[in-house]
């Protein structure tokens, strides 16, 4: 049966796309088959991955027909059990056209639930830093959601409105909707209001919050620059043993081996 687990943020520059690509390299090390979906218009997984290369077909097609196969628009990687399904949309119509096709919120799971079949163990999905179509087609998708949080104030005020508007969504579109949890990502113990932050967050949400914190750290930072995973460039790193560790926690605290 394949898990599919989304990250979602409001907010940009909170480590999502880098926890994406990061876990599913570790999952994939792991020996799990992982498909990967970026649904973020700004294209920041080809990027950080170093890619350059044209594609065949991506998320624009994935939206513009719903019969299109998953063997159409996959990329695959040197890793054997690691594939791609990157964003192309690179125009203002293109977003316009696809917005509206994802106004139908179960679209994505409806395609994943026909095209995705024992052939992978985890989707892991990377949703735009929004709460727009392509944001809601992806948490519906979901059977888990992973939230990446920055350890900032600013960070905490946008967490609140994402949790008010979650609360909504479960009401209204699917009650199944659940959080995977709260991830606190470039976590850097020497700074107080890091700590002060991440304090009040375990507090105050408790089980909600990973066990695993993702630190600030040079290696992840050069990883991207680089167009690598930070397991892949430097498998020893405290960056890359943090993310072997969330895949770990994911993978124990709902069962999934």
């Amino acid at each position: 049966m394949t898990t599919v687990i989304s990250f979602s943020s409001q907010k940009g520059g909170v480590g999502k796309t880098t926890s994406a690509i990061n876990l599913s390299t570790a999952l994939a090390l792991g020996g799990y088959r992982v498909l990967m979906i970026d649904l973020d218009p700004q294209d920041s997984m080809r990027a950080s991955l170093g890619i350059t290369d044209p594609i065949s077909g991506g998320t624009l097609e994935l939206f513009r027909n719903s019969e299109i196969s998953l063997a159409e628009i996959c990329t695959p990687t040197s890793h054997e059990n690691l594939e791609f399904i990157f964003s192309n949309i690179s125009l203002i119509t293109d977003e316009q056209e696809i917005v509206q096709t994802a106004s139908d919120q179960s679209y994505l799971k409806n395609w994943l639930n026909r095209e995705v079949g024992e052939e992978h163990d985890f989707v892991v999905i990377d949703a735009p830093p929004s709460m727009g179509s392509l944001s809601i087609n992806a948490l519906v998708a979901s059977d888990l959601i992973v939230i990446p949080l920055q350890c900032e104030a600013l960070a905490v005020k946008s967490l609140k409105r994402f949790l008010r508007i979650f609360k909504q969504l479960q009401s209204t579109i699917d009650e199944q909707l659940r959080i995977a949890g709260i991830l606190l990502t470039m976590y850097d113990r020497s700074i107080k209001s890091h700590r002060m932050v991440s304090r009040q967050i375990y507090q105050g949400l408790q089980n909600a919050v990973f066990k695993t914190i993702i630190p600030k750290c040079d290696t992840i930072l050069e990883a991207s620059i680089s167009g690598q995973s930070v397991i892949s460039k430097s498998l020893p790193s405290i960056g890359a043993t943090a993310y072997i560790r969330l895949a770990n926690e994911i993978l124990d605290r709902y069962k999934l081996r």
